[in-house]
């Protein structure tokens, strides 16, 4: 007969609570990091400068660049200068990129997945003026994406704020 020890049983115990325990702790972060990569796409596709579709100047398509988020200009509601051409860059500081089409231009580059619903780290660029501005965004609890554009600090700014659109937006060309 095999005579069992006296430390058998606590041991036993104490092997299942620390493996209920890990568990619990894996379910955790599994879930959490489910919960983030929801948020994370939250944020990509089509979105506008305004709520009324009469007062719409442009969209910006939102989408993932390497690691980083980014967005184009997708749609413009004047894409042609008052010669009947596509409009450019010509604002840019850069004479060597000022012959670049606005439509397709990339104005927020290297956002980062910060937390709750934040992104940071990025830039916008702004071809009215050609000036380029630190940023961050974050989706509203309305589903709204309010984008901040400022020099230095965040207090020193100007926060933009994005909606969906609610209509068939057209790729301009």
């Amino acid at each position: 007969m095999i005579k069992q020890h006296s430390y058998t049983r606590p041991m036993q115990v104490y092997f299942i609570r620390h493996f209920l325990l890990c568990l619990l702790i894996l379910t955790s972060l599994i879930s959490q990091s489910a919960l983030a990569g929801a948020t994370t796409n939250k944020i990509h596709g089509l979105w506008v400068d305004n709520k009324d579709p009469n007062r719409q100047k442009f969209a910006v398509m939102v989408e993932d660049c390497g690691s980083k988020v980014c967005g184009s200009l997708y749609w413009l509601k004047k894409p042609l200068s008052s010669n009947g051409q596509p409009k450019h860059d010509k604002h840019n500081p850069s004479e060597a990129l000022r012959d670049r089409p606005l439509c397709g231009l990339q104005i927020l580059t290297g956002f980062q997945y910060a937390k709750d619903a934040l992104w940071n780290d990025g830039e916008i660029y702004n071809p009215d003026d050609g000036l380029t501005f630190s940023s961050t965004m974050k989706l509203s609890p309305e589903g709204n994406l309010k984008i901040r554009g400022y020099v230095g600090i965040s207090l020193f700014g100007k926060t933009l704020e994005w909606v969906r659109p609610t209509e068939e937006i057209a790729r301009c060309k």
